[in-house]
């Protein structure tokens, strides 16, 4: 389950460099589908909640902060507006705690 959302995010910065691109997504046939994907995983998630908060370097507060920027980046990859910086910032952070996660605790199949 974690090594799926590692995976989204990586499509999310493939998808990221196509709409810097000039690559026009569609909201209703491209985005809505994507985000509700990532909903899903992310449910998968908060399931494994109270396993994730009793790692060392993870509390309450970091874990909301993972959820509400990995949704913010699967909406935000498809515009070209984003902000590049504020992008990568939120994508190595949501990354980086995933990949915490998953060296902790394994994929949490």
């Amino acid at each position: 389950m974690l090594q799926d959302l590692i995976n989204k995010l990586s499509n999310m910065e493939q998808t990221f460099k196509f709409a810097k691109n000039d690559y026009e997504y569609d909201f209703y046939q491209d985005v809505v589908p994507f985000v509700e994907q990532v909903d899903q995983l992310l449910e998968h998630l908060l399931e494994q909640k109270h396993n994730i908060l009793k790692l060392q370097y993870m509390n309450e507060q970091k874990f909301q902060l993972l959820i509400d920027n990995y949704k913010e980046l699967s909406v935000e990859c498809h515009y070209k507006r984003t902000s590049k910086k504020l992008f990568l910032e939120k994508f190595k952070a949501v990354q980086h705690d995933l990949n915490y996660i998953k060296t902790h605790l394994g994929d949490l199949s």
